[in-house]
């Protein structure tokens, strides 16, 4: 699942959230219907819909205090960072599970001036590449929402509980195959083949998002500590309820680290991410 959609998700105000899996609240038995047949979701014309989702080809990094910094820029103007971290290794309903976080900050002059920031957690079991739940906590200007949600049949049926302003409301989904929240997306990314070529389905926030991405060369890429060489994939991707899609690239690391370097994305602003820290985790 490409990094760079789950990269500028908190910026974009699209989803991130938090909780430990212990406080995540369940959502409310006998609210919701039963999930719907298992369709891919809408695309836009130009982006064909995804009935098979890529697979990983290795297990999750599971390293608990592995942490991941990026600072994001918009148009030339670094706006805030972004972060992802192997948060612990646990229990949850009797089974091996991961927990995984991640935390968008604006920067203060910035922030004046578009307030925002996002926080997003996914618990996902041991061997498994989809989340069994994923928390959004997102505050965009006079906008807050939560939004808490469960996945079964191996990822492919999702319930989700969203409270906006105070609002609730809440879905049943089935998809053609695994699903991925934003955050466990990030993860997926450094998990898939060097040469992985197809489509993904994230769905958070009550809302679908179709990505299709290749693989787009070789280059070396400036991090923190120098010239890393890097293979470069190229991804395009749209909502379910979006008129067109939008298109983006990152780059991987070579090495066995897997580690995202750097997404792209572009449309009516520039957006960048970069690598700025990275700590190893334990085992």
């Amino acid at each position: 699942m490409p990094l760079s959609l789950a990269l500028h998700a908190a910026l974009l105000a699209l989803a991130t959230g938090v909780t430990p899996p212990a406080a995540a609240p369940p959502l409310r038995s006998g609210s919701s219907t039963a999930a719907p047949a298992r369709l891919a979701p809408a695309t836009p014309p130009g982006l064909p819909p995804c009935t098979k989702p890529l697979a990983p080809v290795l297990d999750l990094p599971r390293a608990a205090g592995e942490t991941i910094r990026y600072v994001v820029d918009v148009d030339g103007l670094s706006v805030g960072t972004i972060d992802f971290r192997v948060e612990r290794n646990g229990t949850l309903g009797g089974r091996p599970v991961t927990e995984y976080r991640s935390v968008f900050k604006i920067d203060k002059l910035v922030g004046a001036l578009i307030p925002g920031e996002g926080r997003a957690a996914a618990v996902v079991p041991a061997g498994a590449f989809w989340p069994s739940q994923s928390m959004i906590r997102l505050t965009q200007n006079k906008d807050k929402i939560e939004d808490d949600a469960t996945f079964g049949e191996g990822g492919k049926t999702a319930r989700s509980h969203k409270v906006k302003n105070g609002k609730p409301n809440e879905e049943s989904r089935a998809f053609p195959g695994p699903v991925q929240d934003f955050v466990t997306a990030f993860y997926v990314a450094r998990s898939l083949a060097p040469t992985a070529e197809g489509c993904g389905i994230i769905y958070s926030n009550q809302r679908a998002y179709t990505i299709w991405l290749k693989p787009d060369g070789e280059e070396k890429v400036m991090t923190p500590v120098g010239l890393k060489p890097a293979r470069r994939f190229s991804m395009s991707w749209a909502s379910e309820k979006a008129k067109g899609f939008a298109q983006a690239r990152y780059w991987m690391s070579e090495g066995p680290d897997r580690l995202p370097y750097k997404a792209e994305l572009f449309g009516p602003n520039h957006v960048e991410a970069r690598i700025h820290l990275y700590e190893m985790g334990g085992t």
